[in-house]
């Protein structure tokens, strides 16, 4: 059978039409090749990290469970009354009292309304007291009180901290659960009651709140180490407490 030009040349486009169109289908339907986002392509330490976090470590209130306590109000008005059962709490980072009466019916009490208060958990006792002279806007615990002598107190701040663990597969930093932390500012009274300085637990910053009885403060360097803690601090009050103004 003879086919004609014509019809050859219509043949010849039929098959050329169906050879680029499979050609191209197959080349739209070929997977293209996944690529990383280019801020990550160019910065290996932004990969996303993945864990699995743990139990949150600490606590944002002062006791684990409801605790017995008072509080005098800065009306002078003291809670509980003598007929009156209640529990207490106390939240850290809000300065705010929780009270439950035993109709558990529920009170919070902020800062500016309170006066002192104390929490008992277990045999550990809690003692928190404004100085107004000092500041109305946080509470201090005493670690010593002196009539005549020096006062330190200390104020106790509660911070929260994210989970930040980080691997790259080879080595890993951070910790895996989320942290309140406790620290303590402290403060120290001059004998009258009239001063106070805040103290960092470094020896030069103590040297600097004890110029004026420097030779009794290198006597208790003399007898004990020169490490800075909250006990040491302790026992440096003490000293010269009992040095200077003994009873």
């Amino acid at each position: 059978m003879l086919i004609s030009t014509k019809n050859r040349k219509r043949l010849w486009l039929c098959i050329i039409f169906c050879i680029s169109f499979c050609f191209g289908k197959l080349v739209a339907q070929e997977p293209a090749e996944p690529k990383l986002p280019s801020f990550i392509d160019r910065n290996p330490e932004l990969l996303p990290h993945f864990f699995e976090k743990e139990k949150v470590v600490g606590s944002p209130y002062l006791a684990k469970s409801w605790a017995q306590g008072y509080i005098e109000l800065i009306n002078n008005h003291r809670i509980p009354e003598p007929d009156q059962e209640m529990l207490f709490n106390y939240d850290k980072m809000q300065n705010l009292i929780y009270v439950i009466d035993n109709n558990y019916k529920l009170r919070t009490y902020p800062i500016d309304s309170v006066r002192s208060f104390e929490l008992q958990e277990n045999n550990m006792l809690y003692t928190f007291q404004k100085i107004s002279w000092i500041s109305n806007k946080f509470y201090l615990t005493p670690v010593i009180e002196s009539t005549k002598g020096y006062s330190l107190y200390k104020r106790l701040l509660t911070n929260y901290f994210w989970a930040d663990y980080s691997s790259d597969g080879y080595s890993s930093k951070g910790r895996k659960f989320d942290e309140f932390i406790d620290t303590y500012e402290y403060f120290l009274i001059y004998p009258g009651n009239k001063s106070f300085r805040k103290l960092l637990l470094k020896e030069n910053a103590v040297r600097r709140a004890f110029k004026d009885d420097s030779n009794l403060l290198d006597g208790f360097f003399s007898l004990h180490d020169t490490e800075i803690n909250e006990q040491s601090l302790l026992g440096i009050v003490q000293y010269i407490n009992d040095k200077k103004y003994p009873d």
